[in-house]
């Protein structure tokens, strides 16, 4: 293995001793510190790529967080596993758009790359990024902020249009981000153009946050635009203590991370077998009929269902009634005499019997419901779905009996559940296969590395 204990811990006690001279705060990482730490070297390259103490540094911190025994050895494999996982199957993952789903309602795959950086720095160095924090002009980070401004009433509807018209899409069009780049929320130094605009605010937002900002919520702006500013200055900090190559290859290996998670979701790894995946939809369309028939046969549990029931219901005319009712039914009165007694339907005369049900073809709404019911208790009301301009009523049901049988082998529903569960099989196998080979290459790379030190 790398020889890199000594090492981290050299440069996370010159850090420690950072913080205890003299009562200084100086040293952590202001634009005007002389005694800034020595910035970081890269380790042995893998790959051609060089990996740094800080990624190995705070990617251990962060997994301890979850499982305080893992070893720093072995976080150093999964780093170098993920990377070769990526790379050597660079082609067959490039085809898909993993982050595909993310993009549509989440964040965009560079913004939530910027918010897991500062985060993960956050996490590990809170305490030194706190006081050099507090070493700002005023203690704080309104020391950083030389103006601040809020759209007024006039700005949104020159951006929006009046107010409470019907939005199609939460997406600002062209001519609405040309005019959010010339909206100045804060100006300060750590932004890259020395200003935080309302696009900027934008494009760091999912979908809730889009819609906040159609809604006009200022004081939503204001927030993110103050939580983008102490990213920067999260990162900025960093940058001086360990340098931006540093902080480069941890965000890359944050982001590296995320994708093998996005590559493991295509294969079916943490996911259902009805999630919308590429991966998953090729396998199942290479499914063999002979493949169907034979998961049937070993997995015939997974299509039991109801064959049929046996039932009655109580149809009233309102709330109250179906409340009266539903009391007498439970406290034993004969479901059967109440509905002779109380309901509306047709069917009163005979008890409210719906006869034998069959779990088959189209199924009416009171059938569908009566199928979910458990035998021998009284159902509360259920409102029926009737029109605007028609009456509502109420029903109340008892099923008497249920029988179970299992889905016919040639149906639709064996055939697409047998194939996407088989798909998923394939893939998941086909995934730890790459994993496997990934992983042996990243131990290959641990030893010879280690040889060289």
């Amino acid at each position: 293995m790398f020889r890199l204990r000594n090492r981290i811990f050299t440069q996370t006690k010159q850090l420690t001793n950072c913080l205890l001279l003299a009562g200084s705060l100086l040293c952590l990482g202001l634009p005007d510190s002389s005694a800034a730490l020595p910035q970081q070297t890269a380790l042995n390259s893998i790959q051609g790529k060089p990996l740094y103490p800080l990624t190995l540094e705070v990617m251990t911190r962060l997994r301890q967080q979850q499982d305080k025994q893992i070893t720093e050895a072995a976080v150093l494999e999964e780093l170098l596993t993920q990377r070769h996982l990526l790379a050597k199957n660079a082609a067959r993952f490039d085809q898909y758009d993993v982050y595909a789903g993310a993009r549509r309602v989440g964040f965009d795959p560079a913004v939530a790359s910027d918010d897991q950086l500062a985060a993960a720095l956050r996490s590990v160095y809170q305490t030194q990024i706190e006081a050099s924090l507090k070493a700002l002009p005023g203690g704080s980070l309104q020391g950083k902020v030389s103006a601040e401004a809020s759209l007024t009433a006039n700005d949104w509807q020159q951006l929006l249009g009046p107010a409470g018209q019907l939005i199609a899409e939460y997406r600002f069009n062209d001519k609405q981000l040309a005019q959010a780049k010339q909206w100045v929320l804060l100006r300060s130094p750590l932004a890259p153009e020395g200003v935080i605009t309302l696009a900027d605010v934008y494009g760091h937002q999912n979908v809730q946050g889009r819609v906040a900002i159609f809604n006009r919520d200022n004081h939503f702006v204001r927030q993110q635009a103050w939580l983008m500013l102490g990213q920067l200055y999260v990162r900025q900090w960093a940058e001086q203590q360990f340098g931006q190559a540093a902080v480069n290859d941890l965000r890359e290996a944050l982001r590296t991370q995320s994708k093998v998670q996005a590559v493991m979701a295509l294969h079916g790894i943490g996911a259902d077998i009805d999630s919308e995946s590429p991966v998953l939809n090729q396998h199942a369309k290479q499914v063999s009929q002979r493949e169907i028939q034979a998961y049937y046969r070993e997995h015939k549990a997974e299509f039991r269902r109801i064959a049929w029931i046996t039932a009655r219901h109580i149809r009233v005319p309102d709330q109250a009634t179906a409340d009266k009712v539903l009391q007498a039914a439970r406290s034993g009165q004969d479901f059967a005499t109440l509905a002779r007694r109380y309901s509306i339907a047709p069917d009163a005369v005979s008890g409210g019997d719906l006869g034998k049900i069959l779990h088959e073809g189209k199924l009416s709404w009171l059938q569908e419901l009566a199928m979910m019911q458990e035998p021998g208790v009284v159902s509360p009301p259920f409102r029926a779905a009737v029109a605007a301009n028609e009456h509502a009523y109420y029903e109340i049901l008892l099923v008497s009996q249920r029988e179970y049988g299992y889905q016919p082998e040639n149906s639709e529903t064996v055939r697409y559940q047998a194939s996407r569960a088989i798909a998923q099989q394939k893939a998941v196998q086909q995934m730890q296969r790459m994993q496997q080979e990934a992983r042996l290459a990243a131990q290959h790379d641990i030893r010879r590395n280690g040889d060289k030190t």
